[in-house]
């Protein structure tokens, strides 16, 4: 679990995010970015409904996201709000291609 100060909470601070913040694209996520004057990054984890139909899947996924972006919080060098919008493609993905997936695009908006 991710600890309260690395979570993106409000309903206003995920619409600043899409409304202000820019996105970047992977196979299994959608990534929406914005930079915080805060002191820590914090995240978002949203599986649509109309990627996934059941609770139990959607949940796992933002629980396995959850536990990939926790390993990478020490790396984390630049502070911004993120919100993972993830595709029903991630569903047959294994923890490590996750992983990797989501480490790549770190470093390409330059966040580790």
């Amino acid at each position: 679990m991710l600890p309260l100060k690395n979570r993106l909470k409000k309903k206003e601070e995920f619409k600043e995010v899409f409304r202000k913040g820019r996105s970047f694209s992977k196979h299994f996520f959608i990534i929406k970015f914005k930079e915080n004057n805060l002191s820590e990054s914090r995240f978002a984890f949203s599986v649509p409904i109309k990627q996934e139909k059941k609770s139990a899947k959607r949940n796992k996924l933002k629980r396995v996201f959850r536990e990939v972006v926790k390993c990478f919080l020490p790396l984390i060098k630049k502070n911004a709000d993120i919100v993972f919008i993830i595709k029903s493609q991630s569903i047959e993905c294994s923890y490590k291609e996750i992983k990797e997936e989501v480490q790549d695009s770190f470093k390409k908006i330059n966040i580790i």
